[in-house]
């Protein structure tokens, strides 16, 4: 392949590689917003049938330990996501830098000139 074709493919692998991640991206962040919404209504709901403070306090506990969860897991998700796409980046620049060397044919050792016998 040549270098031309090689510079080529590397623009359409880069483009492939940043389409996927950026939608794999925005499918996520839907999904977080989602589950933020659902858990915002979900101790919404749970909100008035509180009658005393430690009830209080310990749906405010929950409720923070629910949505740290939720973050630790979108960042972790997020960071699958970042990562796969780094290391397709990283194999698409290999292949289009690397040159594939070509064995090059051995030469025979010279010959060495015969002294003439005399």
């Amino acid at each position: 392949m040549n270098f031309m074709e090689k510079q080529a493919e590397l623009g359409k692998s880069l483009y492939e590689i940043n389409t996927s991640t950026m939608s794999h991206m925005f499918e996520l962040s839907r999904k977080n917003i989602e589950q933020y919404v659902e858990t915002n209504r979900a101790f919404g709901e749970k909100l008035p049938e509180v009658r005393e403070i430690s009830a209080f306090f310990n749906l405010q506990r929950e409720y923070g330990e629910t949505l740290w969860n939720n973050t630790r897991e979108a960042v972790e998700a997020q960071n699958e996501i970042l990562t796969g796409a780094f290391n397709d980046t990283r194999e698409a620049l290999t292949s289009a830098f690397t040159t594939a060397e070509e064995p090059t044919p051995k030469k025979a050792p010279a010959k060495k000139a015969k002294a003439e016998a005399a």
